[in-house]
């Protein structure tokens, strides 16, 4: 079982921010590399992780080059962050507030988890339920039980 990481209600503006504070705090519990927020701007400037799902999400990960130990960070966001939609247009965006990053080492573990957060979220729960989350607790309640 990979070991969840959560953070909750925060106040990213943008994907930059989103994707730097997310690294600030993967960095500090030794999970990643400083690279990796460079690794995973590029990613998903070429390979866009935004899911036009009702709630929209988004599952933003790279390779697993600048990762130290595998992790799903999980996070609820107070506003809406412009993500290009995947598969999309350049000009396709999503604005989720729900965002799991997929932060694994391995290849063949990385695309199982993503195969499987994927399926958790077309059924439809994971997401709305965790827009109802009222606090951290909550949200770890919530993805513990439908992912």
């Amino acid at each position: 079982m990979i070991k969840k990481e959560f953070l909750f209600d925060t106040c990213f503006k943008t994907k930059n921010d989103l994707f730097k504070g997310a690294t600030e705090f993967l960095m500090k519990n030794n999970y990643v590399s400083a690279e990796f927020e460079e690794s995973l701007n590029k990613r998903e400037q070429d390979f866009p992780t935004g899911l036009p799902t009702v709630p929209p999400v988004a599952i933003p990960h790279t390779d697993g080059s600048y990762v130290k130990k595998d992790t799903i960070l999980c996070i609820v966001n107070r506003n809406e962050v412009p993500f290009n939609e995947m598969g999309g247009d350049e000009d396709d965006f999503v604005f989720p507030r729900v965002f799991f990053m997929l932060v694994l080492g391995n290849g063949e573990t990385h695309l199982a988890q993503l195969k499987n957060l994927v399926e958790k979220i077309q059924d439809g729960q994971l997401v709305a339920k965790s827009l109802e989350a009222k606090n951290l607790e909550e949200f770890a309640i919530v993805v513990n039980t439908y992912l």
